[in-house]
């Protein structure tokens, strides 16, 4: 069986040398469209990738919930404090819920060498960056020991480092806080500027924000972040948990991340462009298939011939289709090279994405190419192949 696939492909292959001329326009078709499609399923899958990251960013992994803690009958003081960071760890321990921080943002500003940098504070716990995929790109980020220095730890952005004139690559580094006596914090990490920020930002624990600007308030919005299949039911059981330890709190639970947004950003975009690579490969398999019935239409004294030597409709219909699928995956695979280069092209990793950091070609894009290839050219060979196994002993004599 092995031997007569083999011995299939090498006919098919020596009649597409013999007919190059006549099938090269309609192969010509069948790459393109193969190239089209690649490139939509790669660069839907890249951009999706890619709008996932920046959406984990800004609104947090699939499926982040914000739990709201509110006194009803006072402010947030360090005793309610104390009660919310007691209630969370109690009811994340109950749940198993391995991912939880606070988020709360503020204005703040640090005497620098040069004058008075203002930047905005980030208030969270040492599970943010794993929450909203940021990149260290120097130093380090919280860990929960920092909670305890003596000089509170810091992680900055690019923008406030350079305001600040610090080396990136030279941390950790000091810097002086606003207020009397003199207090200092040491800069641990650095992480990339968000793009159309006004300021620097800085990342600081929570409990540490007083040190940085004295009229902040405690933070009362903490996020968690739990597996999406069971998510909404979860944050109900929380919400209702943390309501009978803190009964003097309003508390409510919304879901935050972005992560339902994606496709319904790409999806309309995504079809139209793989309606079009089809109708493109559709016009690809018909001038194939034309051609291949012209060419049987000159093989019936062959055909004949053959199967005057015992050939079965069998050999016949499996040489002919080979021939046109070995001729649509050789067209395919040239097609798929050439969307996987377009795709990591560097001009086009820096249109599509703009400077951040670019996706890796899905393998999936290939492999779609190449299924497709060889499915084009099984269709549009079968209907040539089921001409020639009519194809009589006497037919041949006539030709």
């Amino acid at each position: 069986m092995i031997t007569g696939f083999a011995a299939s492909l090498v006919e098919a292959w020596q009649e597409l040398r013999v007919h190059k001329v006549r099938v090269l326009m309609s192969l010509i078709g069948v790459g393109v469209a193969v190239c089209a499609l690649t490139l939509v399923v790669g660069f839907g899958n890249m951009m999706q990738k890619g709008l996932a990251d920046s959406y984990e960013q800004q609104g947090g992994r699939a499926a982040t919930y914000t739990l709201s803690l509110n006194p009803t009958e006072s402010e947030m003081g360090e005793s309610e404090v104390e009660k919310v960071r007691s209630a969370l760890d109690e009811t994340a321990d109950r749940f198993g819920i391995s991912h939880i921080s606070a988020y709360g943002q503020a204005e703040t500003t640090v005497p620098g060498p040069a004058g008075t940098i203002s930047a905005s504070m980030y208030i969270v716990d040492p599970d943010f960056d794993v929450m909203r995929r940021l990149s260290v790109d120097h130093g380090r980020w919280f860990t929960a020991g920092d909670a305890a220095n003596l000089s509170p730890a810091v992680v900055a952005d690019e923008t406030f480092l350079s305001e600040y004139g610090i080396d990136p690559t030279s941390l950790p580094a000091t810097i002086e806080l606003s207020g009397s006596p003199k207090k200092t914090a040491t800069v641990i990490g650095s992480v990339p500027s968000s793009e159309f920020q006004e300021y620097g930002e800085i990342y600081v624990l929570n409990g540490q924000e007083k040190q940085f600007a004295a009229d902040a308030y405690a933070v009362t919005e903490f996020e968690m972040w739990v597996p999406p299949e069971v998510g909404e039911e979860l944050s109900k059981q929380v919400t209702s948990d943390l309501r009978r330890q803190l009964p003097g709190f309003d508390v409510s639970a919304d879901r935050t991340d972005f992560a339902s947004d994606i496709d319904e950003t790409l999806g309309p975009v995504k079809n139209v462009l793989l309606v079009i690579s089809i109708l493109i490969l559709f016009m690809g398999m018909l001038g194939l298939l034309n051609i291949s019935l012209v060419t049987i239409q000159q093989r019936i004294r062959e055909i004949g011939i053959r199967r005057s030597f015992g050939a079965t409709s069998r050999r016949i219909f499996f040489s002919v289709m080979m021939e046109s699928v070995v001729a649509t995956t050789i067209a395919g695979a040239v097609g798929v090279l050439i969307a996987v280069l377009v795709l990591k092209a560097p001009l086009v990793a820096e249109f599509m994405f703009d400077g951040a950091s670019t996706p890796q070609v899905p393998i999936s894009a290939a492999i779609v190419g190449m299924l497709v290839s060889v499915g084009a050219g099984a269709l549009a060979g079968s209907v040539p192949a089921v001409v020639a196994t009519r194809v009589r002993i006497i037919d041949a004599i006539r030709a």
